[in-house]
């Protein structure tokens, strides 16, 4: 018959007994925080840096983009493009103010001129005068209706011929009728709007 081992009394344990079970309990706690705690940290840690090496890498390439002599290019072509604009809205500006300058009896008297000149014979002009005041400025709007008496060609001419007049003018309406006794001329009613400081 076999005999039961002893029981094993942790009291009366030999110093070599303590350090085997000491190593083992330490190796135990060391192979422990090697696998859950220092490999999971150094693992953390390379993505980490290999996060930020691609971060570093985006933001050289952007920088690059960013500071580009193309992209640079570009910007001041469009800086030069909108300073031309600038030049060209103030140069209009200044025309138009400079056509607003015409006195309301000089305009009469240029168109009195230009329909002379063209063939029309104004039969009437009636006028009426009106006080604005556009974008800071006080403004005179002359409305003008003329009744004049022309073949179909000075006509044309003649109408064509008020874009040249140093003056902001307007056709609110031009109407036209044939009258048997002064064929091949025509009889029109011409209404414009001339503006000016």
């Amino acid at each position: 018959m076999a005999t039961k081992p002893g029981k094993s009394d942790l009291k009366n344990l030999s110093i070599r007994e303590l350090v085997i079970i000491v190593v083992t309990l330490l190796g135990a706690v060391g192979y422990g925080f090697i696998e859950f705690e220092y490999n999971v940290q150094t693992k953390k840690i390379k993505e980490i840096e290999e996060q930020l090496t691609q971060t570093q890498t985006l933001i050289g390439a952007l920088q690059k983009v960013m500071v580009s002599p193309v992209r640079n290019q570009k910007t001041k072509a469009q800086i030069k493009k909108v300073e031309e604009e600038i030049v060209e809205l103030r140069t209009a500006i200044e025309k138009t103010k400079a056509r607003l300058t015409g006195q309301d009896l000089e305009i009469l008297n240029e168109l009195q001129n230009e329909a002379d000149f063209y063939g029309v014979f104004l039969k009437s002009i009636k006028t009426s005068e009106n006080n604005l005041f556009r974008g800071g400025l006080q403004l005179k709007e002359v409305s003008l209706v003329m009744e004049v008496e022309s073949d179909f060609d000075a006509l044309k001419n003649f109408i064509n011929s008020l874009k040249n007049l140093p003056a902001v003018i307007t056709i609110q309406s031009l109407e036209t009728t044939r009258e048997e006794k002064i064929l091949p001329k025509l009889e029109s009613r011409l209404h414009i709007k001339v503006i000016v400081l």
